[in-house]
């Protein structure tokens, strides 16, 4: 019984939790994310072991929920995930940034470019006004035979008249019409 007591007066006493990583994770999808690695120091600043395992919690649950060691994002906001071991806590911010517009830029709507001149579209993919890096956008045109577009955005003018040029991102998209059969008018993106 001595021995136990021993061990338990000498056992170290949680006094702060560490994050690995950033003090903020930001995420552009609904996919779950593991909570960042929670490291729990003595009041010396070493790491205990055995590691004690925190208790989980993120509030608010309209922007993000626990799903056991993941959080799952409910919708765009800002949350803050907890662990907690005993009376210690520590929280790291939780943004969620969903992708909600596509922009398309190189293009004036007002100008006309002639047949055979080509021009480099541009798409961003945004979360309000940041742009949300690494996102897939396919380009389409709803008349090829007035102006082509390929994977990258390029479009050439084939004959003269008005065609739709759509910029898409899995459920967003973005369009401008264009004019073949004038004189090209470059737009800094």
């Amino acid at each position: 019984m001595f021995a136990l007591l021993a061990f338990l007066a000498c056992s170290p006493v949680p006094a702060s939790i560490k994050f690995d990583g950033e003090a903020t994770t930001t995420v552009h999808s609904m996919d779950a994310v593991a909570v960042n690695k929670a490291t729990v120091l003595d009041k010396d600043g070493k790491a205990i072991d055995p590691q004690p395992v925190p208790a989980w919690s993120v509030t608010p649950a309209t922007v993000a929920k626990l799903d056991g060691a993941k959080v799952t994002p409910v919708a765009n906001g800002e949350a803050s995930v907890e662990a907690k071991v005993g009376e210690i806590k520590a929280t790291y911010k939780f943004v969620v940034a969903l992708p909600d517009k596509v922009e398309i830029a190189g293009y004036d709507a007002a100008a006309a470019w002639p047949v055979g001149g080509a021009m480099q579209l541009t798409a961003a993919v945004k979360a309000g006004d940041a742009v949300v890096e690494g996102q897939t956008v396919t380009w389409a045109s709803s008349d090829a035979n007035i102006a082509e577009v390929d994977a990258a955005g390029n479009t050439t003018g084939k004959a003269e008249g008005k065609a739709t040029i759509t910029a898409t991102s899995g459920t967003l998209t973005a369009t401008v019409e264009v004019t073949i059969g004038g004189a090209a008018v470059a737009v800094a993106p």
